[in-house]
């Protein structure tokens, strides 16, 4: 799992950088700017499923106790899902409502938004 690093860029910096938003005929675009600066953070792993949700609970002995693995995921997915939502049109946003995890929000909007994206291309 990745790690927070002093290379890690902020996310307001990251967000600054993504100079496109995600609209229903974009998505190609939109990806590709995306992706090359999460593979940068070493952060596309939560995304493409490489960086698995912990267990939320360990079991100590004979207790059940708090993943402190599971925090560090849980607060760096909700910056990546933040991430995401502020990279998208408010169109977009539709399709990530329901969406827990960056990983189902990244899931989404590719079964939404690729198919037309690559005809268009086309």
């Amino acid at each position: 799992m990745a790690e927070f690093s002093t290379n890690q860029l902020p996310l307001n910096t990251m967000v600054h950088m993504v100079t496109i938003k995600l609209t229903p005929t974009n998505y190609l675009l939109w990806r590709r700017q995306f992706v090359p600066l999460l593979e940068s953070q070493d952060l596309l792993g939560y995304l493409d499923g490489s960086f698995p949700v912990p267990s939320a609970q360990i079991r100590q002995g004979t207790e059940s106790v708090p993943n402190p693995s599971y925090k560090k995921w849980h607060t760096q997915d909700r910056l990546i899902l933040s991430f995401l939502y502020a990279s998208l049109t408010k169109e977009c946003m539709a399709e990530v409502v329901d969406c827990s995890y960056s990983r189902d929000a990244w899931l989404a909007l590719e079964a939404s938004f690729s198919h037309s994206s690559k005809t268009r291309e086309i």
